[in-house]
């Protein structure tokens, strides 16, 4: 009996260890009779800056600890999941401690258990402190706006010194013109890239592959096409579907297809049974020997936005007559 009560205890200890080393907080909550009774753990009391009598805190005193811009959003989602037949918790949300004033990222998980009529009987959860996850994507996203706004500047400026050389000859003022086109539709197509919060995002694929490529097809017939299903899709796989497409395009005027005047790809998007196909074809450019002997930084981009956004199996098929790319995703993700 000592020696099980010993090991009960160790590994109590080093529960406790670990959840105070990841800033993880314990709790649970009586949810019955429509009332929120709470047990938080001591390390659940560090998180979030609270003295340790305040291990059966109210209800309203964790209402009153969340940041005021984001109150309204959590308590609506609380009380959401808890009176539904929801099993799951989870929010991410702002407090700001008591202890030292100091505001900080909670991400809040939790299982809620339900009696045979779905009624609430009690949550069990842990409270993780995510403030230095959260200040690193705050910086990095503050890092990709300016990144934006320095290759908007460069853009614009490319595109009036074509226009001045444009009033300096007439004669070329129509070729001037189309090339200024050119580069507008390519500063829009980047900044789906650099932001995934442009407000210019399509939630369609067709049209979002088709504003892609606008920079790139020129002449009659146009070099660059795009046909086939009309399949939502949400700002995440925007982002990712975006970087694939202008690293495929980059290439190709570069190497492929699109780097001589008698080469032309198509892009195909075909939907079924709950995978979307896409599929870019190359045809008349350079004929392909074999696969390329390195890849560069942009290929290696592509590929985690393929595997980790989109949950997609990217084939490449180095055909003489051109190169044939086939991305196979699950519809489920592209609407993310």
């Amino acid at each position: 009996m000592n020696d099980a009560l010993t090991r009960l205890r160790s590994r109590e200890d080093e529960l406790t260890r670990v959840q105070r080393i990841g800033q993880i907080g314990g709790l649970e909550v009586d949810l019955r009779e429509g009332g929120f009774r709470n047990t938080r753990s001591p390390e659940y009391l560090a998180v979030h800056g609270l003295p340790p009598d305040a291990v059966n805190e109210s209800h309203e005193a964790w209402v009153a600890r969340i940041h005021p811009e984001d109150r309204d959003r959590v308590l609506s989602h609380f009380h959401r999941s808890v009176f539904s037949a929801d099993m799951d918790y989870e929010c991410e949300y702002r407090i700001v401690r008591p202890s030292d004033g100091e505001t900080r990222w909670i991400l809040a998980k939790a299982e809620i258990q339900r009696d045979a009529a779905d009624k609430p009987i009690r949550l069990v959860g842990a409270h993780i402190d995510i403030t230095a996850r959260r200040t690193a994507e705050e910086q990095r996203e503050l890092i990709a706006r300016e990144l934006q706004h320095r290759i908007g500047n460069i853009f614009a400026v490319v595109g009036s010194l074509i226009s001045m050389a444009a009033r300096a000859e007439p004669a070329s003022a129509k070729f001037a013109a189309d090339i200024a086109g050119r580069i507008a539709a390519l500063s829009r197509a980047h900044s789906l890239v650099l932001d995934p919060k442009d407000d210019g995002a399509s939630d369609n694929l067709l049209d979002l592959v088709g504003r892609l490529i606008a920079p790139y097809r020129s002449g009659e017939p146009p070099q660059i096409t795009v046909a086939g299903a009309h399949v939502a899709v949400g700002r995440a796989a925007a982002t990712a579907i975006a970087l694939v497409i202008h690293e495929l395009a980059t290439n190709a005027v570069k190497h492929g297809a699109l780097s001589v005047p008698t080469g032309h790809v198509e892009i195909a998007i075909e939907a079924a049974d709950e995978r979307v196909l896409l599929r870019w074809s190359e045809r008349g450019g350079p004929v392909i020997v074999g696969a390329p002997q390195r890849r560069g930084f942009g290929s290696l981009l592509v590929d985690r936005a393929v595997s980790a956004q989109l949950r997609a199996e990217m084939q490449f098929d180095w055909q003489p007559a051109g190169l044939v790319v086939t991305i196979d995703m699950p519809a489920a993700r592209i609407r993310v």
